[in-house]
């Protein structure tokens, strides 16, 4: 069954802490979104204290920033961390990110990549990272159109690398699941579809979870 990441992307520590306790045990493992009003526009929520001293469930990091290794050095400490997933677009070498991860903190690694870029270019860094994350929308927004061509990128993807774990971030929801579902994805991350109306979030979950059985029994 495809993993389901609940996406967080906040604007206050109160945001954060309202989102974590209604997702309650429906998920064990969640991605926090940061963003830094330079790679992508907006601005975003993230302390690694607050974090640390509110959340049971585990982490994965989505860097929106143009300094990724400036901001990892402030969430060392921060146990629930798990994987980091940084924007191939916001390093001018993307090996040097490997190297001083590996070297420096006990963390998975994962890349992602922008919805106009060539999957090729990540590649040759195969062998030394943990996941491919594809990003469905321009990044630094929830509530946006998943853009269709994506969809076909991870297809083709998964087509010729089958044991790369891949994720899909943006866009994600129960209208356009059945795509989602077959393009191959290993792992889908909701945001608005999670946090983004009157339902508690861990009953969106359940419900997403009921979808995705449907669609997937043969």
């Amino acid at each position: 069954m495809i993993t389901i990441t609940p996406s967080i992307l906040v604007k206050t520590a109160e945001e954060f802490k309202n989102q974590v306790n209604g997702l309650g045990d429906s998920v064990s493992l969640i991605q926090l979104d940061i963003t830094d009003g330079k790679f992508v526009p907006n601005t975003t929520w993230a302390d690694p204290e607050v974090v640390k001293n509110n959340c049971d469930l585990d982490i994965e990091l989505h860097l929106m920033v143009s300094d990724p290794l400036a901001e990892l050095k402030k969430w060392l400490e921060v146990k629930q961390i798990k994987r980091v997933l940084i924007h191939y677009e916001a390093v001018p070498d993307f090996r040097e990110i490997i190297f001083e991860i590996q070297n420096n903190y006990d963390w998975q690694i994962g890349v992602v990549i922008n919805p106009e870029t060539d999957y090729s270019l990540v590649e040759p860094y195969l062998n030394e990272i943990d996941s491919v994350m594809f990003m469905g929308v321009i990044p630094g927004k929830q509530g946006q159109d998943l853009i269709p061509e994506v969809l076909q990128k991870i297809t083709d993807f998964t087509i010729e690398n089958p044991d790369v774990f891949t994720e899909l971030d943006g866009a994600v929801n129960t209208k356009n699941m059945e795509k989602i579902i077959k393009s191959g994805v290993k792992a889908i991350c909701p945001g608005s579809a999670v946090f983004g109306n009157e339902k508690p979030p861990a009953e969106n979950i359940k419900n997403i979870e009921n979808l995705i059985n449907s669609l997937t029994q043969s």
